[in-house]
């Protein structure tokens, strides 16, 4: 085992090396553009940096955005607006030259959605761009898409809905999102808090590229928090509207203790005690209905 102890350093000193130069044959600034590229052709959002960059070769291949923002503004802030964007790179293709990012990390990201009276959100025209950037036909300029997962570190989803006089903020926002750049299906799993519990959450697509164009792909949906857990497995579509069909399952110990937490404080005394339920459950233009067997 000595003897590999000198050729492991001497590995690992080359490969510091290799790096290194690296770092200076490849400018940052070249760095910078290759990596918003491939965020622009993986995401079809256009990152806008407005706060400085930095790229670390040694130990880890990193370049960092600060003060980033995704998407149009709605409402004096955009879409997502980053504290920090962290871009992992390959080794093996950057001391070839190229720029191959293996995977993103928002640190500290708020991600506002605004829903106007028509029912329409400021998402509306990023899920447009989503949909046209992930079409097998999109051009990827005939190159291979490295990265397919996005991480959200100590996020904020603020929801607004002005006209229903609805305002909810998901914080702590601890996500791992498998971006499909080459397969269709979508994850994201992960934890957030809400009304003051920590909820563990995880969302399943079938057919990501389907969904955002608006026809029907594969739904799935499971949370666990403390008063109340819950699935849905089904389908859904959003045009002409949003439609889901699916059979929905949830239970607690207290639904008395589940209705307190999801805001309904105005509760009648006595009962509501554990609670289970399992039913076909339907949401179409706007109205939800449940039907149990």
């Amino acid at each position: 085992m000595k003897r590999f102890v000198p050729l492991i350093a001497i590995a690992v000193v080359a490969g510091a090396a290799a790096v290194a130069t690296a770092r200076h044959v490849i400018p940052v600034d070249t760095v910078s553009e290759a990596v918003k590229s491939e965020i622009r052709a993986v995401t079809g959002l256009d990152p806008v940096l407005r706060g400085p960059v930095s790229m670390s070769v040694f130990p880890a291949r990193t370049m960092t955005f600060s003060d980033v923002a995704l998407g149009e503004e709605a409402a004096g802030e955009p879409a997502v607006a980053v504290e920090r964007l962290i871009a992992n790179l390959r080794l093996l293709p950057l001391l070839a030259g190229r720029i191959e990012i293996s995977d993103i990390t928002l640190v500290k990201p708020r991600i506002a959605v605004e829903i106007g009276s028509d029912g329409h959100t400021n998402w509306s025209p990023l899920v447009d761009t989503l949909a046209r950037a992930l079409q097998p036909n999109a051009d990827h300029t005939d190159r291979v898409l490295s990265f397919s997962e996005i991480r959200i570190n100590d996020g904020v989803i603020a929801i607004r809905d002005p006209a229903h006089e609805f305002d909810e903020t998901l914080e702590g926002v601890e996500l791992s999102l498998a971006w499909p750049s080459i397969a269709k299906s979508f994850a994201a799993t992960g934890h957030f808090v809400w009304h003051d519990e920590t909820v563990e959450a995880s969302l399943g697509m079938a057919d990501f590229p389907k969904a955002l164009a608006g026809r029907t792909s594969g739904l799935k949906f499971r949370f666990n928090a403390g008063p109340l857990k819950g699935a849905f497995d089904g389908t859904m579509s959003y045009e002409p509207s949003l439609k889901v069909d699916g059979t929905l399952a949830a239970d607690a110990a207290s639904l008395r203790a589940a209705l307190r937490w999801t805001g309904d404080t105005n509760l009648p005394e006595g009962g509501l005690g554990r609670f289970a339920l399992k039913a076909t459950a339907a949401v179409n233009a706007g109205t939800i209905a449940l039907s149990c067997s």
